[in-house]
């Protein structure tokens, strides 16, 4: 005959799961991120966007403008 497994025993299995999901997720997520191998990092030359546009460029090639005592950059595009 068949065993019926009572109302507390079905409420723990369906609290715990949950919990035991996420902690296996996470645990997952940890492990493929951190056990990667470190990634060799290029330094990037500081640059500027463009305050209108959004454009990146080198300090040589932005117009600086100042505003209430704040300094915006603007491309050579934008700036005329």
């Amino acid at each position: 005959m068949l065993r019926v497994m009572n109302g507390d025993t079905v409420n723990w299995v369906f609290a715990v799961a949950p919990l035991c999901a996420f902690v296996a997720v996470l645990l997952v997520l940890y492990r493929a991120t951190h056990a990667a191998a470190p990634r060799e990092r290029v330094p990037l030359g500081k640059t500027y966007a463009c305050a209108q546009c959004g454009r990146r460029g080198k300090h040589e090639h932005m117009v600086p403008v100042t505003h209430e005592g704040a300094v915006v950059w603007y491309c050579a595009r934008c700036a005329h």
